[in-house]
């Protein structure tokens, strides 16, 4: 994801490309990332906080207990949440972004939250137009120490493995 294809965009009016053709090819490379990691369950469980979850992770009023989602339900609204997480990171990452690199910075948001992305050194190095410094930093943090990989302070070598894959 550090390599910088010719072809780029800003998400916002008056540029080249069309925001709907810009959020298209960051799903058509987020969704299927995102499925690989997130793992689908159709029927809801209690996740470990004891919130409703079902399908690649969803939660909030959608999610009833005792619901089993077709697949069809559960692929659309993966999109929809990569969507609107998208629309949200190109707010506070207002810079010009190839495909892969919104792709990427998009499923870890998914994963870690809109908000944490947002103030995560990636973010501040995607800002900074430092592409390669911005992938490093979704997988390891300034000091070569894997980042975004702990769960209340345990390191989980499957949240390692996802980070080397979004970055």
């Amino acid at each position: 994801h550090q390599d910088q294809p010719r072809q780029r965009w800003r998400h916002d009016a008056g540029k080249a490309r069309p925001a709907a053709v810009a959020v298209a090819a960051m799903l058509a490379l987020a969704t299927p990332l995102a499925m690989q990691w997130e793992g689908k369950h159709n029927t809801t469980y209690l996740d470990i906080g004891g919130v409703p979850t079902a399908c690649y992770g969803q939660t909030g009023a959608q999610v009833r207990l005792d619901a089993t989602y077709a697949d069809a339900t559960c692929d659309a609204w993966l999109r929809q949440e990569l969507g609107e997480r998208y629309q949200q990171l190109a707010r506070c990452i207002p810079v010009e972004m190839a495909p892969h690199q919104a792709a990427a910075l998009t499923v870890f948001a998914y994963n870690v939250g809109v908000s944490a992305a947002c103030n995560s050194a990636a973010a501040r190095y995607a800002r900074a137009g430092d592409w390669p410094s911005a992938c490093r930093a979704i997988q390891l943090n300034d000091h070569g120490k894997p980042a975004w990989s702990y769960v209340g302070g345990q390191y989980i070598q499957g949240l390692a493995n996802r980070r080397a894959a979004e970055r």
